[in-house]
């Protein structure tokens, strides 16, 4: 079973199931940012040590190089997307985390909600 965090920054006015959508068929939305990709890689090693990334995969310590737990990571033009698998919440939280200190909300789209 697979569980998607994904994030975007700007457009906190907008409907964040139609940015959703959108930024998932690739199409850009006025009002959110772009996505920094030097800087969201930059947090993987800062802001989550002993977590590896091999421009994929992101697995928190202790996961097998090759298994689970894992996020499948997606980082678009405006969109941020992690696809976890057997995964606990505690990481989850962690790249929440992670996410919000650059200016990234949280959208669960499963629960078609976003977290401030």
């Amino acid at each position: 079973m697979s569980y998607s965090l994904a994030f975007w920054a700007g457009g906190d006015d907008l409907d964040p199931d139609n940015v959703y959508t959108r930024l998932n068929d690739e199409q850009p939305v006025g009002g959110v940012n772009v996505v920094d990709r030097d800087r969201v890689l930059r947090a993987f090693a800062e802001d989550l040590p002993g977590w590896t990334w091999d421009g994929q995969f992101l697995r928190p310590p202790g996961s097998d190089p090759e298994g689970t737990p894992a996020y499948d990571v997606s980082i678009g033009e405006q969109l941020v997307e992690f696809i976890g698998y057997k995964f606990r919440g505690e990481h989850a939280n962690e790249i929440i985390g992670a996410m919000y200190s650059l200016g990234y909300r949280f959208y669960d789209p499963q629960i078609s909600e976003r977290f401030t």
